[in-house]
């Protein structure tokens, strides 16, 4: 099992880093756009449509990462409180707002999936025809990825929680960092 937590945590760093690379040259077009706009009165052609795809490319590339890290925020002061009076209890609870999100993302999953086939199959894309237009299906597709990382992290919260809640040691390496 440790194995497959190694492979699955390298893969949401792999994602977690692309999102990082795609920021920075998002940054650097949208700095040559403004340039561009403002010296030569020449945009870069296309530059709204990328930077909106980008933000939910982007997103759904690191939000399996950011929740395997602990870089969700959350409020924590009932579950604190609950976690020193009656921590089986808090545990149960945690497990099962972790459930909640893997149903979640599941949905968002079923929800998503036939856009992306529709996205695929119909070339569909965001921009104007003989200017510039980008394929929509890339972006569908990283939807679907990080649903799938994001409830396989969710999944595995629950599975630690709700071992905790019933008096049993989890398997190690379910959370991520520890700061849970």
């Amino acid at each position: 099992m440790n194995k497959l937590l190694l492979a699955y945590t390298k893969v949401l760093l792999v994602l977690n880093s692309a999102g990082t690379v795609w920021i920075f040259l998002l940054m650097l077009i949208i700095v040559t756009d403004v340039i561009g706009r403002t010296l030569f009165s020449q945009p870069l052609p296309g530059v709204p449509e990328l930077v909106s795809l980008s933000i939910v490319g982007i997103v759904f590339l690191q939000i399996a990462h950011a929740l395997r890290s602990g870089r969700i925020t959350r409020v924590e002061t009932f579950s604190d409180w609950l976690k020193v009076r009656v921590p089986r209890l808090n545990f149960a609870l945690q497990g099962l707002f972790s459930l909640l999100g893997a149903g979640l993302f599941v949905a968002l999953y079923v929800a998503l999936q036939p856009l992306f086939v529709q996205a695929w199959t119909s070339n569909d894309y965001v921009g104007v025809e003989g200017y510039v237009t980008y394929p929509t299906w890339p972006i569908r597709l990283f939807m679907l990825i990080g649903c799938v990382g994001s409830t396989l992290q969710y999944l595995m919260f629950a599975l630690h929680d709700v071992s905790r809640a019933f008096g049993h040691e989890p398997p190690a390496g379910l959370m991520g960092q520890e700061n849970r």
